[in-house]
Formats: C-alpha cells, structure tokens, sequence
C-alpha cells in the first residue's frame, strides 16, 4: 500500500482503470503493455488528488477510490523537475477544480491519433478550453510551465503516454 509521504504535489497517477475501449485504442496506437493504463490523475499531496471524469473534473482520495478497492496504481515523478515547477504544474491542476469533462473527445480521439490533422481540426470543432478529459488535464499542467513533454498538443496525449521512462521515474513505497 503506497503511503501518503510516498506521494508528493506534481505527482502524476496512472490508472489501470479496466476501461476497454480506452486500453484497445492506445494498443492500436502503438503503446503496448502501457495500454493498460486507461486513466490518469494528478497528486495534490499525500491521498489528494484531482482527475478529470463525468461529469466535471474533481479532487479524489487516491485510497478511498483506487488502493482500498484494489485497483492497480503507478506514481511517476517527473524527471529534472524541481520543487517549484512541480508545486506550479499542480496549482495550475487544481485551478482546473469542477471543470465540465469533455465526453464529446471520446467521438473523434481515435481518429485523432492516427490522422492528426483531422484530430487537430475537430478539436477545435467540438471542443473548448473549458473542458477537458484526464490525460489533456494533466498534460495541460506541465505544458503552461513550459514543460512541452510530449511534443504534441495536450488533447491529444493519452494515459499511455505518461508510461514513459525517459520522462517520469516511478515512485515505490
């Protein structure tokens, strides 16, 4: 069982959230074992936590909804990050606090990563600055400070792509 002090503000979690449709298309897309991981969180300090879900973004206790009902976890700390961007990328997360979750996504994502032209242009059909799905949330945080990790545009980075070694180091009890 992960422990509060094990988790720190800026932390992201990955989720293995049994979601099928989400772990087929990331498989799809190329990310393999990492496909598993269906959803994605960011740790406000200690069990805090905020997600992106139906229907508005919200705060969660990582224990009470994900470890206490056995549902796998994976913390991952960015790698380089210092204290400061870490407490920024999470301030700039909890702003982000009961923000509509945008279910309209879940239509043209797919096409989106493997057509990104079409994806980029119906984001902006369909989509809005105010509303996001988990993976865009936490993207979003480290893409304000400057943090361009992925090399794409937020709405179109996926839980898998927070499986990155390069780019996180998981934290373990």
């Amino acid at each position: 069982m992960m422990s509060p002090d094990d988790l720190k503000i800026g932390d992201v979690i990955l989720v293995a959230g049994r979601n099928p449709a989400i772990e087929k298309m990331q498989k799809k897309a190329g990310f393999g074992e990492s496909s598993k991981w269906t959803h994605v969180c960011g740790c406000l300090g200690g069990y805090t936590c905020i997600e992106a879900a139906v229907p508005r973004s919200h705060l969660v206790d990582l224990k009470k909804k994900y470890l206490d009902k056995g549902i796998e976890i994976k913390v991952l700390r960015r790698k380089g990050q210092t204290d400061r961007q870490r407490y920024k990328v999470a301030l700039w997360w909890a702003t982000m606090n009961n923000l509509p979750y945008d279910a309209l996504q879940f239509f043209w994502m797919p096409l989106s990563l493997f057509c990104a032209w079409m994806g980029s242009a119906l984001h902006r059909l369909f989509s809005s600055r105010m509303r996001l799905v988990c993976s865009e949330l936490i993207a979003q945080g480290f893409y304000k400070e400057g943090d361009y990790l992925f090399n794409k545009p937020a709405h179109l980075v996926v839980p898998a792509d927070f499986d990155n070694p390069q780019l996180f180091e998981e934290v373990k009890e």
